[in-house]
C-alpha cells in the first residue's frame, strides 16, 4: 500500500543551520486518494526561547511540560514508518528542521522522494492555496496539525490531476529511516497543554484549602498588607515557581490568613491591575494577554477576569482610579542606577508604535537604569517578554538569583502607560 507522510513544522526561526528549533511538529499519512491511515502531532520543548510567538502563537508555558525532540524521535519515525515520500507547503523548509533535529541526535536523515504542495499549486500561501481548490482550513493559524492536515487535502486533490506524478509515487520504495529507539515520553498536543495550564497551580490549592482561625481585625490587616506586597514582588515576573509558592503558603500559614482572605487578596489584586488597564478607555491585547496570566496564577478563570474588568469600570466612572497600595509601588527612583538587560521580542506598543529592544534600552536609559547586553552576576534586573522563558539570558539569571521582570510590569513600574 502507497502512503505519504504529509508534514509540518512549527519553528523558533527561519534558521536551521544555526539555533532555531522545532517546537511543533505534525504528520499525517495518507494514501494517495486522501484517505487518513495515521497520524502524529505533538508540541516540542526546544531548549531555547521561542523566537516569534506572534507568528506560531505559542508561549513557552505552551511547551514546558513538551517532550524534547529526542524524546519523541522514536515515536515520529514509527509512524513515518513504511512511508514512500514526504510531503508539505514548502517542504524544503520542514525537511531541513527535520534533518537538522537528527543531526542532533547522530542520525542522518534519510533520502527519499519529496513532493511540495506550494510548488504543485503554482506557488503562494497555504490558505491560499486551499482556498483555491475549495479546500476549508480551519483552527488556529500556524498550528502544525492544522497545517499537515490541510497540505494533506491539498496533495490529495492536486494528485487527481497529476497521473503521471501518482504513478511515480507508486514505485517508489519506502523510505528507509535510522532505527531510533521509542522513549517512554508520550506526545503533548496544544489543547493537551492548554487543558493542563487550565488547572489550579498546586501552591494555590494548598493555599485555598487550609482551615485558619480568624485574626483579630488589626492583627488581619497587618497580615493581608504584608502578604499583598509579597505577592506583588513574586508576580513580578509573572511566574511562580516552587520556591515562590512554598513561600506564600508558609508565610499565608504562619501568618494565620484565612483562606477566604486570600482569596480577597487574590481578587482585589486583579482588580487593581485591571483599573490600571482600563484607565485609557481600553484593554490592549498586550494588557489582556497579561491580566489572563495574572487571572491563572491567582486561580482566576476568564469568566472571573470579565467580572472583575467590569467593576475595574464602574470604579474608573466613579472616579476611583488609586490602586492598593501593594500594586505597583515600585517606582522609578527604586531602579535609577541599576543594571537591566532584556530578553526576548518586546510584546508592548508605545503610543501605537511596537517597542523594539533599541527604544526598551532608550527608555531604560532615560529613566537612570544602566542597560547591559548580557547577563552577568552584577546584573539588578532582567526584563523577559515571555514569563516563561528558556533562554540563554534567563536561565543565567534563575542560576545567579537576580531579579526577572516581565516586560507590562517593567513598564508600568516605569511609569509608562503601554499597550
Amino acid at each position: 500500500m502507497t502512503c505519504v507522510a504529509v508534514i509540518d513544522v512549527e519553528t523558533t526561526g527561519l534558521n536551521p543551520y544555526r539555533h532555531d528549533r522545532i517546537l511543533e511538529l505534525a504528520a499525517v499519512v495518507i494514501r494517495v486518494d486522501g484517505t487518513v491511515l495515521r497520524d502524529f502531532a505533538t508540541l516540542v520543548n526546544p531548549e531555547r526561547d521561542l523566537g516569534p510567538t506572534r507568528v506560531h502563537g505559542l508561549s513557552t508555558r505552551d511547551i514546558l511540560a513538551a517532550p524534547r525532540f529526542g524524546e519523541i524521535a522514536g515515536a515520529l519515525v514509527e509512524v513515518l514508518d513504511g512511508c514512500v515520500a514526504l510531503a508539505g507547503h514548502n517542504i524544503r523548509f520542514d525537511e531541513s528542521f527535520l534533518a537538522a533535529e537528527f543531526d542532533r541526535l547522530g542520525y542522518s536523515f534519510p533520502d527519499g522522494l519529496t513532493l511540495c504542495t506550494m510548488h504543485l499549486a503554482g506557488g503562494g500561501s497555504l490558505s491560499r492555496a486551499c482556498s483555491d481548490y475549495g479546500i476549508p482550513v480551519e483552527g488556529e493559524a500556524h498550528a502544525a496539525y492544522r497545517d499537515a492536515s490541510a497540505a494533506a487535502r491539498l496533495l490529495a486533490a492536486l494528485l487527481k490531476d497529476a497521473p503521471r506524478l501518482t504513478s511515480e509515487i507508486s514505485r517508489q520504495p519506502p523510505i528507509t529511516w535510522p532505527n531510533i529507539p521509542k522513549s517512554s515520553a508520550r506526545p503533548l498536543t496544544r489543547a493537551d497543554s492548554r487543558r493542563r495550564e487550565a488547572d489550579p497551580p498546586a501552591y494555590l490549592q494548598k493555599l485555598l484549602t487550609r482551615v485558619q482561625p480568624d485574626l483579630p481585625p488589626d492583627e488581619e490587616s497587618s497580615a493581608i498588607l504584608a502578604y499583598t506586597a509579597l505577592l506583588n514582588r513574586v508576580l513580578e515576573d509573572r511566574h511562580v515557581d516552587e520556591e515562590e509558592g512554598q513561600a506564600l503558603v508558609e508565610l499565608a500559614t504562619r501568618w494565620a490568613i484565612p483562606a477566604s482572605r486570600i482569596r480577597e487578596v487574590n481578587r482585589d489584586y486583579l482588580l487593581d491591575l485591571g483599573v490600571a488597564a482600563l484607565a485609557d478607555g481600553v484593554v490592549s491585547d498586550a494588557e489582556r494577554q497579561d491580566l489572563r496570566q495574572v487571572a491563572s496564577l491567582l486561580g482566576l478563570d476568564s469568566r472571573d477576569l470579565e467580572e472583575i474588568l467590569e467593576i475595574a469600570a464602574q470604579r474608573l466612572r466613579r472616579g476611583q482610579t488609586q490602586p492598593a497600595a501593594a500594586v505597583g509601588t515600585l517606582g522609578c527612583e527604586e531602579l535609577a542606577g541599576k543594571r537591566v538587560c532584556f530578553t526576548g521580542e518586546c510584546q508592548c506598543r508605545l503610543k501605537g508604535e511596537a517597542i523594539t529592544r533599541e527604544m526598551a534600552a532608550g527608555l531604560a536609559a532615560r529613566r537612570g537604569m544602566i542597560v547591559a547586553e548580557s547577563v552577568t552576576k552584577k546584573l539588578d534586573l532582567l526584563v523577559v517578554a515571555d514569563p516563561l522563558t528558556q533562554s540563554g539570558k534567563a536561565k543565567k539569571a534563575r542560576q545567579y538569583g537576580i531579579r526577572i521582570m516581565h516586560e507590562p510590569v517593567f513598564w508600568r513600574v516605569l511609569g509608562l502607560e503601554v499597550g
